[in-house]
């Protein structure tokens, strides 16, 4: 029982020192912090990227239609670029050059992926009105193996969690295994 006690209190503590999304302090790119606050009636989609990663420019086209599908949906999506090493000029250059309308942050000391579980570029989380996660990983099943794409994508995993949502269905799969390049 002795152990027990000190093994509790640690894991209390170390629950309670984890910060939420909405605390994370996050820098747009003219240097200004925000945080993501989901409200009411709406989801927010975090997309982790790197404008060096050859699939997140290849998925940007899957980002926009999705940003423009479900923009009357009350849906918010973030661009987060997590490496520290991307100056908020680079990260400007690569929305502009595909014209990505959706607000890019960058997550200087990688908190926010932290927060998440974030571990790969491009990734995608689905957060509710509470910041729960009601889905994580891949946007579609383009790549299964990294260097291996299909033809045609047959799973469309990210919109048909924002359908589900949409509908009031539950979403399924509640994440998939993402595959791309290392958030460091």
């Amino acid at each position: 029982m002795r152990f027990f006690i000190p093994i509790l209190l640690f894991l209390i503590a170390g629950c309670a020192n984890k910060l939420a999304v909405q605390e994370v302090v996050l820098t747009d790119l003219n240097g200004s912090s925000v945080t993501i606050n989901p409200s009411e009636s709406s989801l927010t989609v975090i997309y982790f990227l790197s404008p060096e990663c050859p699939l997140c420019i290849n998925y940007t086209l899957s980002m926009r239609e999705l940003e423009n599908e479900f923009a009357s949906d009350s849906v918010w999506f973030y661009g987060i670029h997590s490496q520290q090493w991307f100056s908020a000029d680079e990260v400007k250059n690569f929305a502009l050059k595909y014209n990505l309308g959706f607000e890019m942050l960058l997550d200087d000391g990688n908190k926010l992926a932290e927060v998440l579980g974030a571990t790969i570029t491009p990734e995608a989380f689905v957060l509710n009105s509470k910041s729960e996660v009601l889905y994580s990983g891949k946007i579609d099943n383009w790549v299964n193996e990294l260097g291996n794409k299909k033809l045609e994508v047959s799973e469309h995993y990210l919109k048909n969690a924002l359908i589900a949502w949409r509908y009031g269905k539950p979403i399924d799969p509640k994440h998939t295994e993402p595959k791309g390049c290392l958030i460091e």
